[in-house]
């Protein structure tokens, strides 16, 4: 009797998941060089993906370093047989003028980087690399800026952000699982120094507090945030469903009226449809203190030199002269 072959965990997800697709079907597939999306791109190709376009940004934070991922990931698309497409950013720069962290300044000009690439290739499906480890921080991360449900639901495995899919068919494996795949069929890949660097918070999460809460509680501790921010991802689904559309200009009188967890999410997605950068509880409770006719403010200041101003009746935003 012969044994079963053992599929590794990440193998096993990419199978999953592409089982819904053709062989043939276009991808954007976004490539750092690191390990992770090294992977990912392995997987895939030997899943029989061959239409894929490899997507690199060059955020110019690590100068000749930032360079070599961009002319590794060039020669990995090119011996693959696989399109490519490449930018240089000025993430520094951009996180200056915006008023931004470098972080989620970074994010941004990825994701616009994404959107260009989609339209030159006319395909709107993009595979990114987030695993298991990267969804317990992101959690972890949203519950320590004081996020709600949809903030602590971490990110999806299929979201919608504009004209993109983004896909993260890895979002259940772990860090450990993918780095085995590495080693097992010796992926090359090159390493970011500026993921050991704690000025970022997520690798102050990632290198000291993520391990200080695995020495107290044990590793259960990972699939236990998992399963609450799967949970969670239901229910702000169906409480998304439930928020209404707020006009640019919002009636007093209309936000009133909402029961309170509603009237919270709507002006939160209100924001965010405005121009307001990331917005947290502490954007959302200064919109809605302007409620308050007699004791609220009748303006309150926001990130990126926006303000939220009530003025007959109604809540609007607007800049800030420089």
């Amino acid at each position: 009797m012969k044994s079963r072959a053992v599929v590794s965990p990440v193998d096993e997800a990419i199978g999953r998941w592409l089982a819904g697709f053709p062989g043939r079907t276009d991808f954007l597939v976004g490539v750092s060089g690191g390990r992770d999306s090294m992977v990912l791109l392995d997987a895939m190709v030997r899943g029989g993906f061959s239409r894929l376009v490899v997507c690199h940004l060059n955020h110019g934070l690590r100068g000749r370093e930032s360079a070599g991922d961009a002319a590794f990931v060039r020669r990995r698309a090119k011996a693959l047989g696989l399109g490519f497409e490449s930018a240089k950013a000025d993430t520094r720069g951009y996180a200056a003028e915006s008023g931004k962290s470098l972080e989620l300044a970074a994010r941004e000009l990825r994701h616009v980087f994404f959107s260009e690439c989609a339209v030159r290739r006319r395909c709107r499906r993009i595979v990114l690399a987030h695993h298991a480890d990267d969804q317990v921080e992101t959690c972890l991360h949203h519950f320590l800026r004081g996020t709600g449900a949809a903030g602590l639901a971490g990110m999806r495995g299929v979201a919608r952000v504009g004209g993109l899919t983004i896909f993260r068919p890895l979002l259940g494996v772990r860090r450990a699982d993918i780095d085995a795949q590495a080693v097992r069929l010796g992926i090359v890949h090159r390493e970011d120094g500026s993921n050991s660097d704690r000025v970022h918070t997520r690798n102050a999460l990632r290198h000291d507090v993520l391990p200080a809460i695995e020495r107290a509680v044990g590793k259960s501790f990972y699939g236990a945030i998992l399963r609450t921010a799967a949970i969670l991802r239901q229910e702000d689904e169906w409480l998304e469903s439930c928020v209404p559309e707020l006009p640019g200009r919002i009636p007093c009188r209309v936000l009133r009226e909402l029961p309170e967890a509603l009237r919270a999410r709507a002006v939160h997605r209100w924001l965010g449809r405005r121009g307001v950068s990331e917005p947290g509880f502490a954007e959302t409770q200064r919109v809605l203190s302007l409620l308050d006719p007699d004791d609220g403010p009748a303006k309150v200041n926001l990130p990126g030199n926006l303000h939220a101003r009530r003025r007959a009746g109604l809540i609007f935003l607007e800049r800030g002269k420089r």
